[in-house]
């Protein structure tokens, strides 16, 4: 009875490390909806804007992190992008292929849509050249701004979602003389429901020890 208590506890050890393990959700290949006819929206908001710097970096060359949401009222194209609503503005998708440059000190937006089977830690690495903010279901999650180009995972975040249908939501501005993107995310299911799991076949190797 000892060594089928021990291969059940082997076996919740090995289920736990391969459900733990990380599963990429979205990377520089994946599609969705996207939006490139916001324009400069550092003239749309004028000079001295916290969140669109002038263009060519007239405004200086800020690094900010972290920015706070910022005020999208004066953005028409984007429609009501953060309900996951793409009927009105400029987009376009949801299979297009997302580019890793676009027209300089323009601004752009990008809508992932992505499943999880169940509770997950979700977490979201970007580079950008020059600014991004992030959204998930339309709740703000993180902004920042620097100069240079971009590199994987220049400005990380995380969140835990439930199993559904989500939307990561993401606006790169730019203010300088290049652009740059890259993404990757990924999803951990919840420690809580693996955990227990594994304590249901650790009980089931223990109710077979005693009998």
């Amino acid at each position: 009875m000892r060594s089928i208590y021990q291969l059940m506890a082997g076996t919740a050890l090995t289920m736990f490390a391969g459900a733990a393990s990380a599963t990429i959700i979205i990377d520089n290949s994946t599609t969705g909806w996207y939006n490139q006819g916001l324009g400069d929206l550092a003239e749309t908001y004028g000079p001295g804007s916290t969140f669109f710097p002038g263009a060519n970096v007239s405004e200086g060359d800020p690094i900010v992190n972290p920015l706070p949401e910022p005020d999208l009222s004066l953005t028409p194209n984007l429609g009501n992008w953060l309900a996951a609503d793409f009927t009105v503005g400029t987009w376009s998708g949801p299979n297009t292929a997302i580019p890793g440059a676009w027209t300089v000190n323009d601004e752009t937006a990008i809508v992932y849509q992505f499943t999880l089977e169940k509770a997950a830690s979700v977490s979201v690495d970007i580079g950008v050249d020059n600014g991004i903010f992030a959204w998930i279901n339309g709740n703000f999650e993180f902004g920042a701004m620097a100069s240079g180009g971009s590199s994987p995972g220049e400005y990380s975040f995380g969140t835990v979602l439930g199993a559904g249908t989500h939307y990561l939501q993401l606006l790169r501005e730019d203010h300088g003389g290049s652009t740059g993107y890259d993404i990757m995310v990924r999803a951990v299911p919840e420690p809580a429901t693996i955990g227990l799991l594994g304590l249901g076949l650790l009980g089931m190797g223990m109710t077979r020890r005693k009998s």
